[in-house]
């Protein structure tokens, strides 16, 4: 029998035999608080155009940012974790945790690894704030790849940053990715979970490829302003709810987006004030839940078209300002259309499919 459970069978053999006063002792006597940082340095003696670095947590939250003041070493990974409870006394980071893998030499991956015991925290009521701070140089450029089984991500990117690959995972908790004025992937950039949120602000970027966002449960909220777009945008949940908004968006070619839900609202907000460079078109879909679109443009040049459809609801458009759409079609089966879609040089063509729910479409385009 493992320690970990004979402990357990100890602690319920002295309250059933001595009652709840034993049990206070007991907690009493264990009850403490293990604190535990360390740092970890990246400076490779031969620098790579791109350097390629990989976080993976079984427990507790990652957090990417970059660094305010100049650095001499390329990254920076600081491990902060505090866990409190009963049978804590007299632990240390061995009893709660592998040690710790840091790859940072003669590889072409630097690697940081943190692997929780399972069998250590099936002691009593035990809380724990493990965080993983990742600190990059605004001048390198990365490739990126995390991995929280049960933690959150987050990360921010200041201005003028040039980032490769990107990719935030997460099996259990949310994803925030916040992107400043002027960056450039030029790479591929990948946010998912299994249970959780996922949020995207973006503004002035540069997605030079594709761009996916998944959640499994959890919301998804896409946020663009003044982006351009260098691929396919895919956005895909479960059980959830889908917010995306668009303001002034400009792509290198004809390109797809696709915004799925099973179960759940999807909102679209599209304000195109500027040339779009391109033909936009794209599905949203959602099995049970509503589908609304908020739509504005003020070109001639720039036309949009709705197609909605749904099982068991109605379709509708509201004009804003001076309209400029026309609705064919009946309450379950309908196209929405702006007056100068067919001479437009660029336009926006959607599908809006929904089972059971309605679809609403308030739309201008002058």
């Amino acid at each position: 029998m493992k320690k970990s459970n004979r402990i357990l069978l100890i602690i319920v053999a002295v309250c059933v035999v001595t009652g709840g006063s034993a049990f206070g002792v007991l907690v009493w006597a264990t009850w403490s608080v293990y604190p535990y940082e360390d740092t970890y340095y990246y400076n490779p003696e031969t620098p790579s155009p791109i350097e390629r670095i990989n976080i993976n947590c079984d427990i507790g939250s990652i957090q990417i940012k970059y660094n305010k003041t100049p650095t001499d070493y390329y990254a920076q990974v600081d491990l902060d974790i505090q866990i409190k409870g009963i049978l804590v006394e007299g632990k240390s980071f061995q009893d709660f945790f592998y040690p710790v893998i840091w790859q940072n030499e003669s590889t072409q991956v630097i690697s940081f690894i943190l692997d929780a015991k399972a069998s250590t925290w099936l002691t009593f009521s035990i809380s724990q704030r493990v965080k993983v701070y990742l600190t990059l140089r605004t001048d390198i450029i990365y490739d990126i790849n995390t991995l929280a089984s049960t933690g959150s991500i987050s990360m921010d990117i200041p201005d003028n940053s040039i980032l490769n690959n990107t990719k935030l995972s997460t099996s259990t908790g949310s994803i925030s990715l916040n992107a400043a004025k002027d960056t450039t992937f030029l790479g591929n950039v990948e946010i998912s979970t299994s249970t959780g949120s996922v949020a995207l602000y973006a503004k002035q970027v540069n997605f030079s490829h594709s761009l996916r966002a998944f959640t499994s449960t959890g919301s998804l909220s896409l946020n663009f302003s003044k982006c351009f777009i260098g691929n396919n945008l895919v956005g895909t949940v479960s059980t959830g709810s889908i917010l995306f908004n668009s303001y002034n968006m400009k792509y290198s070619d004809d390109y797809i987006w696709s915004l799925k839900t099973s179960t759940g609202s999807i909102d679209v907000n599209i304000i195109q004030y500027t040339e779009i460079g391109s033909n936009i078109t794209g599905a949203i879909q959602t099995s049970t839940g509503s589908i609304d679109v908020y739509y504005k443009d003020n070109s001639a040049n720039i036309g949009a078209k709705f197609t909605g459809s749904t099982s068991t609801g109605s379709i509708d458009y509201n004009s804003i300002g001076f309209g400029g759409f026309i609705e064919t079609g009946g309450s379950t089966s309908k196209t929405i259309t702006s007056n100068d879609y067919s001479s437009a040089t660029n336009t926006y063509t959607f599908t809006l499919t929904t089972s059971t729910g309605s679809v609403e479409v308030n739309g201008e385009s002058l």
